[in-house]
């Protein structure tokens, strides 16, 4: 930041964090593939870089330029939009199938491995790491947990271990049930190892990236180098790349971000599906795109298959103006956490209290249990608000006047605006 400071950089690239650079005079602050929840900083100090943005290009009378093919239903409505009608390259967007993956067993629709098999470069997005999500036994039932967190352990074949992908909790893979001792061990579901595995024994050259890959750039310098080869990873696969040979996408258990208890389900699934979308076909050869899902007529997949940004905001926004979620309100969520719950619960409790009690403006949900984290039992509660500054400044109060009560001395508080 030294050049910056001392103003011998006209111009600052960076991360989240370069939001804060110490440049005079700005004129132009660009937020690239704004929808990414990662602008959210969710530890110490928390800040949502997209809001600095604003509030800095406001203060300097500054552009303001947030791109993104899938964006927020938040900036989607209170941003004005520019559009670009058509690819840098001029291509059309890849047309995009749905296959129905239910009565299916397999990680692989038979169409989605013979046009694999025939496509030059392909990439496979699938949003699980590890070889399997979890290991049970066959014959008692016991399922492999962490012993920190309320998660099941994922498998990982390559280092012959269990993992916990919250806390780091690691051990080794077991030959039999440590409950009932038989050797009945069942392993369930798959991730990005498991299915680089099972393409490379159909003959396919396949490049992983993923958390759990030392070396990211060395995996794309190799996929990019190949002459053909199937691309395999997490979200990381449909962010930004641009590989004009690539013919083919595949999205892989499309809907699994549907299942997760949170408003922007729908959100994030139409983001991952599009992204995805957009890897395939850049250059002269076009290609296509396939979505397996067990999920087909959910709307956030036909949208991204019709390649339909601006249907699926209309449809988001309308239910979220029902519903009362943001944009049109703020939430606030707050988080005790503790040794044991019952000490979480009661300081969770005496927050919802003192919310009500004093007249927070909007509704209090909760308070009720999270899963153990870290070895920590926590409960939460939510203030859905329709404005944002008193209900904030209710919320601070609330946690002043709780968290320096005795009986909550051993009670961790957080809270979190506007939660991602």
């Amino acid at each position: 930041m030294a050049p910056a400071a001392h103003g011998e950089a006209r111009v600052c690239v960076g991360p989240r964090s370069a939001v804060f650079a110490p440049l005079a005079d700005v004129g132009l602050i660009v937020v690239d593939e704004e929808h990414d929840p990662s602008y959210k900083h969710e530890g110490d100090p928390r800040y949502d870089a997209r809001r600095v943005a604003a509030k800095r290009a406001l203060d300097a009378g500054a552009l303001l330029l947030c791109g993104s093919a899938t964006p927020r239903p938040e900036s989607y409505r209170a941003l004005r939009r520019l559009r670009l009608s058509r690819r840098v390259d001029g291509q059309h967007p890849p047309p995009v199938r749905t296959i129905d993956m239910r009565g299916t067993d397999a990680a692989l629709h038979p169409d989605t491995v013979d046009a694999l098999a025939t496509a030059r470069k392909s990439i496979v997005l699938l949003n699980r790491r590890g070889w399997s999500n979890f290991l049970d036994c066959r014959s008692c039932g016991h399922a492999w947990m962490c012993p920190n967190c309320d998660v099941a352990l994922v498998l990982h074949r390559a280092g012959a271990y269990l993992a916990c992908h919250h806390c780091g909790h690691r051990e080794r893979v077991p030959q039999h049930c440590t409950e009932c001792g038989s050797v009945s061990v069942a392993r369930h579901g798959a991730g990005t190892e498991r299915l680089e595995h099972d393409l490379a024994q159909l003959g396919l050259p396949t490049f992983r990236l993923d958390a759990d890959v030392r070396d990211p750039g060395g995996a794309l310098r190799a996929f990019e180098r190949a002459e053909r080869g199937v691309l395999i990873g997490t979200q990381m696969v449909a962010k930004g790349h641009d590989f004009p040979d690539v013919t083919l996408g595949v999205v892989v258990d499309a809907d699994a971000t549907l299942r997760f208890p949170d408003f922007r389900a729908e959100e994030r699934t139409f983001a991952l599906v599009a992204q995805l979308a957009g890897r395939a076909g850049r250059g002269e050869a076009g290609g296509r795109v396939l979505v397996q899902t067990l999920a087909p007529d959910a709307p956030s997949i036909v949208a991204a298959t019709q390649h339909d940004a601006d249907g699926f905001l209309a449809g988001e926004l309308a239910r979220r103006e029902a519903l009362r979620y943001p944009p049109f309100a703020t939430l606030i969520k707050f988080v005790c956490s503790a040794e044991a719950l019952p000490p979480a619960m009661a300081a969770a409790t005496a927050l919802a209290d003192h919310l009500r009690a004093h007249g927070v403006p909007g509704d209090v949900l909760g308070p009720a249990p999270l899963f153990r984290l870290r070895e920590r039992e926590r409960a939460q509660l939510i203030v859905k608000a329709a404005e944002r500054r008193p209900a904030v400044r209710a919320a601070g109060a609330a946690v002043d006047a709780v968290a320096g009560a005795k009986e909550h001395k051993g009670v961790s508080f957080s809270v979190d605006v506007d939660p991602q």
